[in-house]
């Protein structure tokens, strides 16, 4: 099956098509529901990472701010500018963020949180919003390019250890990843003489997205070339103002830092946004050296090519093929095609931040999946017609060889990425793909192999809260405050005193090389760690401790 399939409003599909619809989304819906199951156990095994402590705080401001409102006497002070400040815009230098996906977590800390703790109760949310996905994706693939296509896109998206990793954290990505999607879907459905329904769910959708980040601004980019590309006009370009309506409202709705001052919030959330080179000048380790702020053209588009496994690469380019040459027929697999085009146009501009491996443009990749999806479903085609061509066996036969065949292909792409994701598990931040030669590889290429302090995990500091003597002084670096937001959490034992100074007996050394000081080269490069975390024996954090003669030797830069 292909080309785009969706109905106007009132037009029935054939019986066995509508049964290909219901088959479709009743996989979709077995892989999100499997996908959550799958993890949720886990979702405390993961390092509590760089921002998390930060959006934590701000959503147990908005549950108290709630609380406020709902239950106070006086609902005008709580409803005050001030008021809103005070409760949803608390230190914007970690959390400038608008709020929907703090609001999520509040919900799901609230509903989960008293059961299994305020942790996992945060990290709920991500991990809901990347089973929808999963549902998402899964389910647009096969009502478009038939069942074969959908759980091909499913288990493309299931593949992709990175964007596991990001399930299971409570931050913008997952959430922002979710709603880009089902707004560009909603949309596209509805431009192709879908119901008003559709439009009306990715409006909201967009909505959302522009309430998670600034990039849900950018939704609309990538939609208004497809509609360029095919001349659409009419219903098209009418629909794509209600959608933008639609999502405005919902972004301004949901966002009470916006209520007294709409335009000046959306001009600081702008300005603070496109001025990151001076507000926040991230540096990144990439090819063997720190780059300030500004990476290479290419980053985007080599750290896609190493963070997929292969498989997966090579079913996106089989899809991506097809797509392109069915361009005439305006499947949406040429607007997947637009998106990932998008993307790495977007960062390889000069002042676009690009750190953090692939976290900033993690949008992208349920398309990867669709398309990945797209090729699965070719190559089982092709398969099935030569089975059917060189055998005489009856339809019958033929069909179920046909299964077979898909069943052998499924286990060849899809089997490896499922190992490595549970090997590499919890450390999915630090998965490099066949490519680059692993994480090993990558390493000996000169990438960073972590730096969100996911690989810091509760495994870890159990062991360091068994090795470090009571009441000794332990350096970190870096960012020694989130050590202790892990000592005000109960991770680090609370006699243990946590220090920025060196030499100290012991030290914390997370192996984000952008942040590297010749000191740190030296201890990383020279001292054996009492304690390591590791894949493919690259070091990601250490627990370092050492005599003075070994600390003048580690403090010469290599």
């Amino acid at each position: 099956m292909s080309g785009l399939s969706w109905h106007a409003g009132g037009v029935h599909p054939r019986p066995a098509e509508a049964r290909s619809r219901r088959i479709a989304a009743w996989v979709a819906l077995l892989l999100g529901a499997s996908s959550f199951l799958w993890f949720f156990p886990e979702l405390d095994d993961v390092g509590l990472t760089w921002d998390e402590p930060h959006y934590f705080a701000s959503a147990d401001r908005i549950q108290d701010w709630t609380r406020q409102v709902v239950a106070g006497p006086d609902r005008s002070t709580p409803l005050s500018a001030e008021g809103i400040r005070e409760a949803w815009d608390a230190y914007r230098y970690w959390n400038p963020h608008p709020p929907v996906y703090k609001e999520a977590m509040a919900v799901t800390e609230a509903v989960v949180g008293p059961r299994f703790g305020s942790l996992v109760g945060y990290r709920t949310a991500p991990l809901l919003f990347f089973s929808l996905l999963l549902i998402a994706v899964a389910w647009l693939a096969g009502r478009v390019w038939g069942i074969t296509a959908g759980v091909g896109a499913g288990l493309a998206l299931l593949g992709m250890p990175r964007l596991l990793g990001h399930a299971h954290i409570a931050a913008t990505d997952i959430p922002l990843t979710l709603f880009w999607f089902v707004a560009t879907a909603g949309f596209v459905s509805y431009a192709r003489n879908g119901p008003t329904r559709h439009l009306w769910l990715g409006g909201i959708a967009l909505g959302l997205a522009m309430g998670t980040k600034f990039t849900g601004w950018l939704v609309p980019a990538p939609l208004v070339a497809w509609l360029l590309l095919y001349g659409r006009r009419g219903r098209a370009w009418g629909g794509l103002i209600g959608w933008a309506l639609v999502g405005l409202a919902v972004a301004f709705t949901l966002n009470p830092q916006a209520w007294h001052d709409p335009l000046g919030h959306v001009r600081q959330l702008v300005q603070e946004s496109l001025d990151r080179e001076t507000t926040v000048p991230i540096f990144t380790y990439y090819l063997g050296r720190v780059w300030e702020y500004t990476l290479p053209w290419h980053h985007a588009i080599v750290m896609t090519a190493v963070t997929l496994p292969v498989g997966i690469l090579a079913l996106f380019f089989v899809g991506g093929g097809r797509a392109a040459r069915e361009g005439r027929r305006e499947s949406f697999g040429v607007l997947c095609l637009l998106q990932v085009a998008f993307f790495w146009s977007l960062l390889a501009l000069p002042g676009s931040p690009n750190h953090d491996g692939v976290r900033l443009f993690l949008p992208m990749f349920p398309f990867v999946a669709v398309l990945a999806g797209i090729g699965f479903s070719s190559l089982a085609d092709s398969a099935g017609r030569l089975i059917e061509k060189r055998t005489a066996v009856g339809p019958a036969r033929a069909r179920a060889a046909g299964v077979l065949s898909s069943l052998l292909l499924g286990m060849l792409f899809f089997f490896p990425p499922y190992l490595q994701a549970t090997r590499i598990a919890p450390y999915y931040l630090a998965y490099y793909g066949e490519a680059i030669g692993g994480t090993a590889g990558a390493a000996r290429a000169g990438m960073e192999a972590t730096y969100w302090l996911d690989a810091v995990t509760p495994a870890f500091l159990a062991r360091l809260n068994d090795v470090v003597p009571n009441g000794a002084r332990v350096g970190a670096h870096p960012n020694l405050s989130h050590y202790e937001h892990l000592q005000l959490y109960g991770m680090i034992r609370d006699d243990i005193e946590l220090t920025l100074e060196v030499p100290q007996a012991y030290f914390i050394l997370l192996a984000r090389k952008a942040s590297f000081q010749p000191v740190h080269w030296g201890i990383y490069e020279k001292v054996r760690p009492e304690l390591a975390v590791e894949v493919d024996g690259v070091e990601l954090v250490g627990l370092y401790r050492w005599s003075e003669e070994q600390m003048e030797g580690a403090a010469e830069a290599p």
